[in-house]
Order: C-alpha cells, then sequence, then structure tokens
C-alpha cells in the first residue's frame, strides 16, 4: 500500500480544496487547517469525502476492518466467467511502456475494487511507477476513500488514471471525468471500460450504458490513441440468458444455482467473440467498449466523434 506520508504530498481537502491537511499524532485522523474540517484514518486509510455528501457518510467508514482476500469458496473455481476481455492486457502492456520509459509516474486507479495485484503486475508497479487505489465501496482494497465526482487530489499530479466498469455506477458520469482530466497532467494518459449490453450488476449502484461513440463522447478532453471493443456479442448473449433466467427467480440461493448452471451450459457463447474482435457489425452489438486516450487541453468536435462511427450503421440524419 501507498503510505499515507506519500499521500499527503498530493490530496487535498474535498470541501475547501486545500492541500494543508496534516495528521494528528496518533493517525486516527487528518485535519485541514484552511476550514478545520477532519477526515478519519481507517487503518491509515484516508476518508476524503465532502461534509455534504447525501449518498455516503463518512461515520459508515469509521467501523471497517483492514481488507483482506476472501478466500474463493471450492465451487467458485469451476464456474466459468460469463466474459471475455479482449483489450485490458494488450492495452496495459501498452501503458506500462509508456510508464516505463519516464522518470517516476504515478497512476491513479479510481473505483479500485479488489484489482490491486493484477493490476500492479500489468503495470509494473515498483519505484518508478507508483500506484495509488481508491474506491467508495467500504470492501474495496485501497489506499483511500473517495468519492470520483469529487476526487480529493490537487490538479495536473497523475501520469495516468486507469478505471474500468466503474462510470456507469455513478450518479454524473461527466463530472467524474471531469475530475479525472483535471488531475491528470497535460498529456496524461486515461484507460477506460465501460459496458454496453449488460443488465444491471451492481443493484441500485447501476446507472448507465454507453456505446462506444458515447464512451468517446464522455470522454471528448482526451485524444484517443485506440478505442473499441472489450467484449462482443457473444459474452452479451451469455449476460442476457442468464438475466433471462433469473427473471424467474426470487430465493437468493436458487439465483446463484441458476447463474452457475447458465454459465456452465452457455459460457461457450463468449468465444464467439475472438471471431468478431475485428468486425465493425460486432461494435454495435458490443458488451463492453474501452477508450484508451491523452489528455489535451481542447475538446474534440461532437461532429468529429460522428464522423468516426466504426460501425455498420452508417446513418445520416441530414
Amino acid at each position: 500500500m501507498i503510505s499515507l506520508k506519500f499521500l499527503l504530498q498530493f490530496i487535498r481537502c474535498p470541501n475547501c480544496h486545500s492541500a494543508k491537511l496534516v495528521s494528528d499524532e496518533h493517525e486516527v485522523k487528518l485535519n485541514c487547517e484552511s476550514c478545520g474540517f477532519d477526515y478519519p484514518l481507517s487503518f491509515a486509510r484516508p476518508v476524503l469525502l465532502k461534509q455534504d455528501n447525501r449518498v455516503f457518510n463518512v461515520d459508515d467508514y469509521k467501523k471497517i476492518k483492514p481488507f483482506e482476500h476472501a478466500p474463493l469458496k471450492s465451487i467458485s473455481r469451476f464456474i466459468p466467467s460469463p466474459s471475455v476481455n479482449l483489450s485490458s492486457k494488450r492495452v496495459l502492456e501498452s501503458l506500462r511502456k509508456i510508464l516505463s520509459a519516464l522518470p517516476s509516474a504515478i497512476v491513479l486507479v479510481v473505483g479500485g475494487g479488489q484489482q490491486r495485484q493484477w493490476l500492479n503486475d500489468r503495470l509494473g508497479a515498483g519505484e518508478s511507477v507508483r500506484m495509488v487505489y481508491s474506491d467508495i465501496d467500504t470492501n474495496a482494497d485501497v489506499d483511500l476513500f473517495c468519492d470520483g465526482h469529487d476526487l480529493p487530489f490537487t490538479d495536473n499530479v497523475f501520469d495516468a488514471v486507469v478505471t474500468t466498469a466503474v462510470l456507469e455506477h455513478v450518479l454524473y458520469p461527466e463530472r467524474v471525468v471531469s475530475e479525472i482530466h483535471r488531475v491528470l497532467k497535460t498529456g496524461g494518459k486515461v484507460y477506460s471500460e465501460l459496458p454496453f449490453i449488460q443488465q444491471v450488476h451492481e443493484g441500485a449502484y447501476d446507472f448507465t450504458r454507453y456505446t462506444l461513440s458515447g464512451h468517446r463522447r464522455l470522454l471528448n478532453g482526451f485524444a484517443e490513441i485506440e478505442s473499441g471493443m472489450v467484449a462482443g456479442p457473444g459474452t452479451a448473449m451469455v449476460w442476457t440468458i442468464e438475466n433471462f433466467a433469473l427473471a424467474f427467480i426470487t430465493r437468493p440461493a436458487l439465483r446463484t444455482a441458476a447463474k452457475g448452471l447458465v454459465r456452465l451450459m452457455f459460457f461457450w457463447m463468449k468465444y464467439f467473440d475472438l471471431l468478431l474482435k475485428n468486425r465493425p457489425e460486432a461494435i454495435d452489438g458490443a458488451s463492453c467498449t474501452y477508450f484508451f486516450g491523452s489528455k489535451i487541453e481542447s475538446r474534440i468536435e461532437d461532429a468529429t466523434i460522428i464522423d468516426r462511427y466504426t460501425g455498420a450503421k452508417h446513418l445520416r440524419h441530414t
């Protein structure tokens, strides 16, 4: 984990935006010397939430335990995933090469979940590449807790931001992307994954879906390096069959059993995505898309995004 001393170099108060945050001698809380607001430390992890946050309460984070990886249930090891990922390993390897060419780099993960070990390995975390993990989820393996709508970092501090399957779960995606843009250095890199054809998978915290064009429009403050399909119609079909079956079932235990059964029966359909990954017809039915780009100070024009549509249905209204 990143040390509190390291974080204090670039975190700021979510309420007044001052960088004058100091730890008390017992490392129980941080205090903002400008507005006087205190932020608790949960096992050395700052909880940096605005005082007027109406969805998440600072006090709820005072009771949580240190993160521990939950042991994988024995039966879960035999249930295949319903999805493929055609992009992350390859694109993150490209990002790793970019970061390794810098004297030193800091990468922010927005919505880190339990990706620390995987992303550390993928991006070569170490002395020259420092990874900062953030999330709002009390069960996440993170260095600090915060709301993506109000990232508690100073401007232009990160060399890259990674956010995978996060922006569909926030109330105002444009605001979160604006915050990501703010904390990135000019020329800093962003890697984003967003679902298109996927059913609700995080209950009440599931708000939005994006086509590839919509994903591109959301990140119009970034010059595109590449974008495309994370998972295609094959994965979308497995998700759809699974949720069709779940529509008839109420009891949690039976829903879990039905999920496992559907995945065992139909997981093979996701491998059609390997055949479809370069077909423009498939992008219109993608389960998930990705965007990899560099921060710019201007905005990509909407007409340009429309002209660069890469799917199969080239419809024109004028």
